[in-house]
């Protein structure tokens, strides 16, 4: 019977790689795979930690992967982090001395073929490499939509451009009711964590600087929850580290966010963007958020110029604290000739709400929802979401957009 397409001497990722800890085993697998025609370079002397290694260093994952699970302290997080990096071609089978059928449900559940209970035997084993053989090849599945990818940069520091993605997200997940993800990409001095009282979890870094190691797994334990809707990924790195990362890496992390989420928010920092091309390639919407000044003429200028050569869409230019007590340098009419362009939306300058929220460490849509700047970012999540327009006429009251 020829199993696995192609001669004994196919490459590893044709045929089959065991990792196994105790003499008995490799012995096994060893006769096994030379039964087979196989070299016995494909049974290694190892565990789950020695295949992710190998996995994520580049090398192909075989069709059937035989792992030893004993001396892993969490089974079911490792099988689940094996299998997304193997990928969907892979048959991954575990193999351990524990005999429970919890744990067999449990491994099964985390994307496991099968499990074996030592001591393996030869007849076991055929029995896997058979049953791979006969197993029916995978149709290809339609693959899900992508989540709406919302990027927001402040043309400068200080304009309220973290307040504007925080609010959105939010928004996005409690009213909007979709499934969100906040993405902070300022490591050193980000502060959407912080704004929704939230203690930044401790992935992040490791993501952006060993992307060859992203997985599902990583990411999932790496955020942290707001609520059922929403989650935030940043960090609060030491000021003294430098933290580099490549525009694959947050492309990485991005592809993996965008399958679980209907809608991702990146709070980017602007001295971010000429490395991040891709990025803006992908995003549905970029936000430029500024103050009407001068200054945010010129930076809101030269940022959508620059955009638009990464290959960005056109900006949606977000001009916050407008109006209120401080009387903006510019006004709208004036900062809209300087950029060429239209401000979309006005938000307007509420310092006392906005204040308040920030020392509860809540969002302002969840402390203040009837506010004029609620309302502001309300319409602006609604149009960057793709969510339906509200039914009530009026919703938008004081609300100006587009020269109206």
């Amino acid at each position: 019977m020829t199993l696995f397409k192609g001669s004994p001497d196919a490459p590893l990722h044709e045929a089959f790689m065991a990792f196994v800890s105790d003499e008995e085993s490799y012995q096994v697998a060893r006769a096994v795979a030379g039964e087979m025609g196989w070299s016995g370079a494909v049974v290694q002397r190892g565990g789950a930690g020695d295949v992710l290694e190998m996995l994520g260093g580049g090398t192909p994952a075989p069709k059937l992967l035989l792992v030893d699970l004993d001396g892993t302290a969490n089974p079911f997080a490792t099988v689940a982090r094996l299998a997304s990096m193997a990928g969907g071609d892979t048959r991954l089978v575990g193999l351990g001395t524990a005999n429970d059928i919890d744990l067999y449900r449990d491994l099964i559940s985390a994307g496991a073929a099968d499990y074996l209970v030592k001591p393996l035997l030869p007849e076991s084993l055929h029995q896997v490499i058979r049953s791979a053989s006969q197993a029916p090849k995978r149709t290809q599945q339609t693959q899900a939509e992508p989540g709406r990818l919302v990027v927001v940069v402040g043309v400068r520091g200080g304009v309220g451009a973290s307040t504007v993605a925080v609010n959105t997200a939010w928004l996005s997940a409690h009213e909007f009711k979709r499934k969100t993800a906040l993405l902070d990409l300022d490591l050193h001095f980000g502060t959407d964590t912080l704004a929704l009282d939230l203690e930044p979890g401790r992935g992040l870094r490791e993501a952006l600087e060993t992307p060859n190691r992203l997985d599902s797994l990583l990411v999932a334990s790496s955020m942290v929850s707001e609520s059922e809707r929403l989650s935030v990924l940043g960090a609060e790195e030491p000021v003294e580290d430098t933290v580099s990362f490549g525009p694959t890496a947050v492309g990485a992390l991005l592809e993996e966010l965008r399958g679980n989420y209907e809608l991702v928010v990146v709070d980017l920092p602007r001295h971010l963007l000429p490395a991040n091309r891709a990025v803006l390639g992908s995003a549905e919407q970029v936000i430029l958020v500024s103050e009407l000044s001068l200054a945010g003429i010129r930076d809101t200028a030269r940022l959508a110029a620059a955009i638009k050569v990464l290959g960005g869409p056109a900006c949606v230019v977000v001009a916050s604290r407008a109006g209120g007590s401080r009387k903006p340098q510019v006004d709208r009419a004036t900062f809209e000739r300087g950029i060429q362009g239209k401000v979309a939306f006005l938000v307007p300058d509420d310092e006392k709400t906005v204040g308040t929220a920030a020392n509860q460490g809540k969002a302002v849509a969840a402390l203040s929802p009837g506010s004029a700047v609620v309302k502001a970012l309300r319409e602006l999540t609604r149009q960057v979401s793709g969510a339906p327009a509200p039914a009530k006429k009026g919703l938008l009251g004081w609300f100006k957009r587009d020269g109206a």
